[in-house]
């Protein structure tokens, strides 16, 4: 057996599939700490999105013309509605962090864990289910080909054939560098991030930037929870994030905060993911050993991003 029995087409594939939700969550907790506000809560939003994603879509499928006539538009409005979900989610933080000054970290523990039980507190109450529960009316998102690149060998497989949240994934990465890179909002970004008195003293808003990093990291962690709930699957379980904000964070700070190196880092998880499915597959090694790779590497990765941060900090004091 050589590298390529285990890494092929089918497992890259399936990689950017489970990237997905962790590249969106990382990209908003990256922004979110460029802002200088700290958002632990993107895990409960994915959670509560996923749930509202698969509710909305059911919702609108069975109880709407619009959703009779077509089921595949009940499921992009059902995606639509839980972004905006999501935005409320942030709106919400920033709502609470600027006019009384919550402690977002505190803020975040009690998101998560009300996403955990509400979701299926709800789900007993309403779908009288306890673990699990779908429909047969709920469509998942279709897969799109893209023109020219899907008939390139190889290349197509690997970049054409995903729903439209992947491809959003890949555009918000795109857009985020190019804000933070190129426009003045993005130096106003990183500018209040860095120095918050410093920022005010020129005059830039520091609530305008916090709100516009919540809310976008809400809307973003809203089409993680979606790709998973309607996009990846049809169904909804208990804890579906299954800790995809936590990576997404780490993903966030393995790419120090950059868009580019946040989407570089969310999809080296969603390979470690993709790979350790395979290896369960194809080799003998104890398949409990092969499900902890992921969070071992995370383990790795942040220690390695702490001790440069640390050594960098120990260089500037003594500069």
């Amino acid at each position: 057996m050589n590298i390529f029995d285990i890494i092929t087409i089918n497992v890259l594939q399936s990689a950017i599939r489970l990237a997905t939700p962790i590249i969106l969550a990382a990209l908003g907790a990256a922004l979110c700490n460029k802002a200088g506000v700290l958002n632990l809560g993107i895990d409960g939003f994915i959670t509560m999105s996923a749930f509202v994603a698969i509710v909305s879509t059911y919702l609108i499928r069975n109880f709407t013309a619009i959703g009779m006539m077509h089921p595949v538009l009940a499921t992009f409005l059902g995606v639509l509605i839980t972004a905006l979900f999501g935005g409320l989610l942030g709106l919400i933080y920033a709502f609470l962090k600027d006019r009384f000054n919550v402690d977002l970290v505190v803020l975040s523990i009690a998101t998560n864990m009300l996403a955990l039980e509400i979701t299926v507190y709800i789900m007993r109450a309403v779908f009288h289910q306890s673990g699990t529960w779908s429909d047969s009316s709920i469509v998942q998102l279709p897969s799109i080909e893209l023109p020219l690149i899907s008939s390139i060998p190889v290349l197509g497989d690997l970049l054409s054939g995903y729903n439209i949240i992947v491809y959003l994934s890949w555009i918000f990465a795109v857009l985020l560098i190019v804000l933070m890179k190129k426009t003045k909002w993005g130096r106003y970004i990183t500018a209040v991030g860095e120095n918050r008195d410093a920022a005010v003293s020129v005059g830039i808003s520091v609530t305008k930037v916090r709100y516009f990093a919540l809310i976008l990291s809400g809307v973003l962690s809203g089409l993680a929870g979606a790709f998973l709930s309607v996009g990846h699957l049809t169904l909804f379980t208990r804890d579906m994030s299954a800790g995809r904000g936590w990576l997404g964070n780490a993903a966030a700070l393995f790419g120090f905060n950059n868009p580019g190196g946040a989407f570089a880092a969310g999809l080296f998880f969603g390979f470690a993911d993709a790979l350790a499915l395979r290896l369960q597959n194809v080799t003998k090694i104890p398949s409990y050993i092969i499900q902890v790779m992921p969070y071992v590497l995370t383990i790795v990765i942040l220690s390695i991003v702490s001790y440069k941060a640390l050594r960098d900090r120990r260089k500037r004091k003594a500069a």
